[in-house]
């Protein structure tokens, strides 16, 4: 079965890029050195001298994340808890109709609202797109696979311990397990 090893931490004043070649280092086990990062526009970032590892990063609530495996494209996402007036206008605009009925019926919509953005999110990032007019088209509210752009998908929904009030989902193209790593650099 595929593993996703997951590594987390206060980002602070570092550089994302920073944690995330400190983070494919302690994956594979060399100096952070070895790791380049390339981001291109709309696009995950990648490891020029070790395209085998496959990554996705996300930040929210001052908290940074980063996914990591060998076994094909990953999507992470992360989102705190947000309060906004605004939630059912958002879900009927980027949301499946489904998902803006689960936002607009449940007893905590704000929660409902950022747990659905956040599985979205990994979604997406794992599909290489952004939001875009297609967002609404899938809804990651069915039990799994879920369909995305017309490939099925798996979505495993966490926790960052110690942190309640932000959501977590990864998403693969098949079953997997996460493995939870807090991170630390170089100089900690």
């Amino acid at each position: 079965m595929t593993v996703i090893d997951v590594y987390y931490r206060n980002q602070g004043e570092l550089p994302s890029d920073y944690l995330l070649r400190c983070a494919a280092a302690r994956f594979a086990g060399l100096d952070p050195a070895e790791f380049e990062t390339v981001r291109e526009y709309g696009k995950k970032p990648y490891f020029r001298t070790h395209p085998e590892i496959h990554a996705s990063v996300s930040h929210s609530g001052g908290i940074w994340a980063a996914a990591l495996t060998r076994d094909g494209p990953v999507g992470l996402d992360i989102q705190l808890l947000r309060v906004s007036p605004r939630r059912e206008s958002i879900a009927g605009r980027y949301f499946h109709p489904n998902e803006a009925a689960a936002v607009s019926s449940s007893p905590d919509p704000d929660r409902t609202f950022s747990w659905i953005w956040c599985r979205k999110e990994a979604a997406v990032k794992l599909s290489g797109r952004g939001i875009d007019g297609e967002f609404s088209s899938f809804d990651t509210t069915v039990p799994e696979p879920v369909s995305v752009f017309g490939s099925p998908l798996v979505l495993l929904d966490f926790r960052l311990p110690g942190r309640e009030d932000i959501f977590a989902c990864a998403a693969h193209e098949a079953s997997f397990t996460l493995r939870l790593y807090p991170l630390l650099t170089d100089s900690e």
